[in-house]
Formats: C-alpha cells, sequence, structure tokens
C-alpha cells in the first residue's frame, strides 16, 4: 500500500472533520426539532440506516477482499460489485418500505407514512457501501474520504435550505439526508466509469462475490442486529422524547467509534493482502493496538465539552441526555475497539469469532435492556449496553489469547512504545504530503 502513513492519518483527520459536520447536524436538527420531534427522526431514520447495514449481505466487504488481492480482475469485480448493489438497493427499498410500517410501536404508529417514504428513498444506503468497497479496494482511500465530508457537510446546508424555505419536519430532514445519499452514489458512480460499469463480467464474478459475501455475512449479520437493536429495542418500550434524548447521546458519541475507522477498513485490507499467517497476525495486533490510541485520545477531547454542548448548543431541553452521553462515551468507545479487532479476524478469516461474540452481547442487551428500561429508563438502557459492549470485546480478546496464542500484554496499546511511534508516524506523514 503506498503512502500508508497518510492514508492512515487522512482517514483518521476524516473522521474528525465528519465529527465537527455532525455535531452541527445534530445541534440544528434539536434545535429546529425539539426532545420529541428528534426522537420522530430518529425513529423515520432508522430503517434505511438498517437497509444499508443489512440489505448489501456483506457483498462489499467481499469486493474489497477480492479487489485488493486481484488486480487483474478489478473492473470486472467492480462492474459486477456495482450492478449488484443497484438490484439489492431497489429491492431492499421496496421489501422495507412494505415491511418497516409494521414493526412501529402503538405510540409511534402515526410515522408510518413517514417511514415508506423513507424507505422508498434509500436506494443508495445498499450502493454507496459497494461503490466505498471497491475504491477501498482500488486503494483510492481519497476520494472515499471526500465523499465522506462532502456528505457530512452538505447535510447542515440542506437544513439551514429547509429552514429558510419554512420545510422543517422530521420527514424533511430524513429525505434531505437520503437525497442527499443519491447525489453521493451518482458521484461515485461516476468517478467509477461508464467503462467500468458496464464491463463485460462472466457469471462467476457474481458467484465469487456472493459466495464470499455469505462466509462474511453470518458474523457480519450478528454483528450488525446487535449494533442496530439499542434503537428497536428503545422504539418499543421507551416514548418519543427518550429517543430523542438517545439520538442527541448517539450523535455525540457515534464519531468514538468512528475513530477507530480507519484501523477497521483500511486495516482490512492490509490484512487480506497479507500472504503469510504471521504477518497478518502482527498487522491486526499493531491496528488493534494504535486504535485503543486513537480512541481513547479522542474520549479524552470529548469528554469535558459534553455538558456545555448540550446545555448551550443543544438547549436546555436536552439536560437529561447529559448522563446518558456519559455513559455513551464508553459504549462507543469499547465498540470502535470491538470492530477494529474484529474485522482484522475476519480479514484472516476467522469468522466465527465475531459471531458468538456478537450474539452473546446481543442476549446480554435485550436480556438486559428489556429488564431494566421499564424500571430504570433510558439510563439503564445505556448501562445495559455498556456491560453488552464489554462482553463482546471480552470475548474477541480471550480468543485472540487462546486461539491464536497472543499474550495479553501484547493486545495492550496505551503505553509509550506505541503512542510515540504513532505520533512520530502522523508527523512522518505531514511532511512527506506537504513536501
Amino acid at each position: 500500500m503506498k503512502n500508508k502513513e497518510w492514508v492512515y492519518f487522512s482517514t483518521t483527520a476524516t473522521n474528525f472533520i465528519c465529527l465537527i459536520f455532525g455535531a452541527g447536524s445534530g445541534i440544528l436538527t434539536a434545535r429546529l426539532l425539539g426532545p420529541e420531534g428528534r426522537g420522530e427522526l430518529a425513529i423515520i431514520s432508522y430503517f434505511p440506516t438498517l437497509m444499508g447495514t443489512i440489505v448489501p449481505l456483506a457483498v462489499p466487504q467481499a469486493l474489497t477482499f477480492f479487489i485488493s488481492r486481484d488486480r487483474d480482475h478489478q473492473a470486472e469485480f467492480a462492474s459486477a460489485g456495482f450492478q449488484l448493489s443497484v438490484i439489492l438497493g431497489i429491492l431492499g427499498s421496496v421489501i422495507f418500505a412494505l415491511v418497516s410500517p409494521r414493526t412501529l410501536a402503538e405510540n409511534n404508529r402515526h410515522l408510518a407514512w413517514a417511514v415508506t417514504v423513507a424507505c422508498l428513498f434509500s436506494p443508495a444506503m445498499v450502493v454507496n457501501p459497494h461503490l466505498y468497497a471497491i475504491y477501498r479496494g482500488m486503494e483510492q482511500f481519497n476520494w472515499v474520504n471526500g465523499m465522506f465530508i462532502l456528505a457530512a457537510g452538505g447535510y447542515p446546508l440542506l437544513l439551514l435550505a429547509l429552514y429558510w424555505g419554512n420545510k422543517v419536519s422530521p420527514l424533511g430532514f430524513a429525505v434531505a439526508s437520503l437525497s442527499l445519499q443519491i447525489g453521493i452514489a451518482m458521484l461515485n458512480a461516476w468517478r467509477l466509469g461508464i467503462t467500468a460499469i458496464s464491463y463485460p463480467i462472466k457469471w462467476i464474478a457474481y458467484r465469487t462475490c456472493i459466495i464470499q459475501g455469505a462466509r462474511f455475512f453470518m458474523p457480519m449479520l450478528s454483528t450488525l442486529m446487535y449494533v442496530m437493536s439499542d434503537r428497536a429495542i428503545l422504539i418499543r418500550t421507551t416514548t418519543l422524547i427518550d429517543i430523542g434524548f438517545y439520538a442527541i447521546a448517539f450523535a455525540l458519541t457515534y464519531p468514538l467509534s468512528l475513530a477507530a475507522n480507519a484501523f477497521v477498513e483500511i486495516g482490512f485490507v492490509e490484512v487480506a493482502r497479507a500472504n503469510d499467517e504471521k504477518i497478518s497476525l502482527d498487522i491486526s495486533l499493531r491496528r488493534f493496538q494504535m486504535a485503543q490510541v486513537v480512541v481513547g485520545f479522542s474520549a479524552l477531547i470529548l469528554l469535558p465539552f459534553i455538558n456545555p454542548i448540550i446545555r448551550i448548543a443543544f438547549g436546555t431541553e436536552f439536560i437529561p441526555a447529559i448522563g446518558v452521553t456519559y455513559i455513551m462515551v464508553a459504549v462507543m468507545s469499547l465498540r470502535g475497539l470491538g470492530r477494529s479487532l474484529e474485522n482484522s479476524l475476519r480479514a484472516r478469516n476467522h469468522i466465527w469469532p465475531g459471531t458468538i461474540s456478537s450474539i452473546v452481547a446481543l442476549v446480554c442487551l435485550f436480556g438486559l435492556g428489556t429488564w431494566w428500561v421499564p424500571e430504570g429508563g433510558l439510563k439503564s438502557f445505556t448501562l445495559a449496553l455498556l456491560i453488552s459492549e464489554m462482553v463482546d470485546l471480552l470475548i474477541l480478546i480471550f480468543f485472540v489469547h487462546w486461539h491464536l496464542s497472543v499474550p495479553f500484554k501484547s493486545l495492550w496499546g496505551l503505553r509509550t512504545n506505541i503512542v510515540i511511534p504513532l505520533s512520530q508516524t502522523l508527523l512522518k506523514a505531514l511532511k512527506l504530503r506537504n513536501g
């Protein structure tokens, strides 16, 4: 991989830029909609997001896997992946538009029509992950980062346009976000080019992508079910106002899980391309150690600002979200580290550890969440989520220790011989880029 240091640095920097834009978008939506309206937006947006995570069937990761390893057939895999994404996107949006409204609880049934409309606007939620996966496999990380920044920066501008046009509503905000994703998908397809999209494809390319996607899908499905289950439980057990508070806490802390995204996405490419087992394991461990430094540093930066941001930027209506947000800092930090380690294991074809850890964590969350929420409310639910994340990460760590014979101390990354080289590497990447 060329300019590896710059790729990691620019991807991490992109996540921080998206964090800033995301905070701006979160403040705008909270101010314009209020707690109940923010809760309605969270429900409407949940189903397109769920569709974008489940419907791709792990084909995007299979695309990255094959394109990064087989340069002679990049164009064929890219074309097959794009065509599959369009088919899956259209089918998924229709199915979700029909099914999603039926899953709503009695107190939010009035959102059924809005959920249907949002789902019909959602094919790009499936198409874009495929296209991003293709570009990652081709090592075009700067383009992917640019698209993420464009999407994150474009959304607050669309919100302001709706405000000035007097079109403020939860559905309007959801459709604006989904329309932006459609525009991003068109740009991604345009860069891929007509030739690449219409490249002659043998049936075996589709078959290979689908089969490998199916191999990846089982652990990914359990992981996605676990990651998306929080809002599903809240939709069925709490009020719109509580969901609004959770949406604020989630929006402020979600970038902490993205802080490890460079080690998840780029690390997957590195590990998948390594033909030697020892080298791939060394890369996996190193990336997990580095992820701890980045996530820990990001959490320390965020913690002092939670209280003033919610009180001043979001308003006094959202003060009950402060305590929940502090808990979510730990939740999202653990989630980012878990995804980093699980992705590296999957790139080495260790599929079952992530499957088992996510299923056990999901059982913990459903058991604790449904037991605590009726009595303890939203704060009890986030504590249940924290325990579940701990369980998820510990199972992965014990697998690496026992099955791969890795000492526990080799998994620990918050030490000087990791922090200092990482800092030096980032400085080196900046000097090389500027020079």
